[in-house]
């Protein structure tokens, strides 16, 4: 399986289309840091969405929705605004929080649902917090086959979204073992510009890895 590697929507203090267009060359997809949903987030999205479909127009890129965090009404929200807009769309990513099991009753088939620190709600598509599992709530290895998305960073005394290190890569390794082919997307989900370009090398040579076994 073809692997995607992409990247967060905050690598410096700018809007969505800033953001992705600074990486628009270097990575596969942009994870769309969507964790609220009202007047002043649809007003920039609304003003940006055709220049972050020419991103995909002139270089492939495509994007993966982080939902809304705060309340399942904004994941509905934000939701309908997204399926029915011109964006490529590759995933969405949603928190366990209150009402998500309604939310997945109606939604389900290409939501993937994250672990958090505290609290793990296992779903028929998952996306791995690497920084959640090692610092907190630990995975369930009986569902590891179905995760679709990492999120992948750097993890180092107790902190988590650092620089990708080889420390953590091998960690994921022996997580995973050869399970890894099947994962498609791998987010470096990291908010600086320079840790994630740092971090792209270092993923890619692992990914290569992988590919070449």
């Amino acid at each position: 399986m073809k692997k995607m590697i992409g990247t967060t929507s905050w690598l410096f203090p700018g809007t969505y289309y800033e953001n992705a267009r600074l990486v628009a060359q270097n990575v596969d997809f942009v994870e769309l840091l969507v964790y609220t949903w009202d007047e002043e987030t649809q007003n920039i999205i609304d003003v940006e969405i055709d220049k972050l479909n020419n991103l995909t127009e002139k270089y492939g890129l495509l994007y993966t929705v982080h939902l809304p965090t705060d309340k399942i009404e904004n994941v509905f929200s934000a939701y309908r605004y997204f399926t029915i807009s011109k964006l490529k769309i590759v995933n969405y990513v949603l928190h366990p929080i209150e009402g998500v099991e309604v939310f997945l009753s109606l939604n389900g088939s290409n939501m993937s649902l994250e672990n958090l620190k505290e609290k793990i709600v296992y779903h028929e598509k998952m996306t791995f917090d690497v920084g959640h599992h090692l610092l907190g709530k630990k995975f369930d290895t009986g569902f590891l086959k179905n995760v679709n998305e990492i999120h992948l960073m750097g993890v180092s005394q107790q902190k988590d979204h650092l620089r990708v290190n080889e420390e953590t890569l091998i960690k994921i390794s022996k997580i995973f073992g050869d399970s890894i082919e099947k994962i498609r997307l791998w987010c470096i989900e990291v908010f600086d510009i320079n840790d994630m370009l740092e971090s792209l090398s270092l993923v890619k040579s692992f990914l290569n890895r992988w590919e070449i076994k």
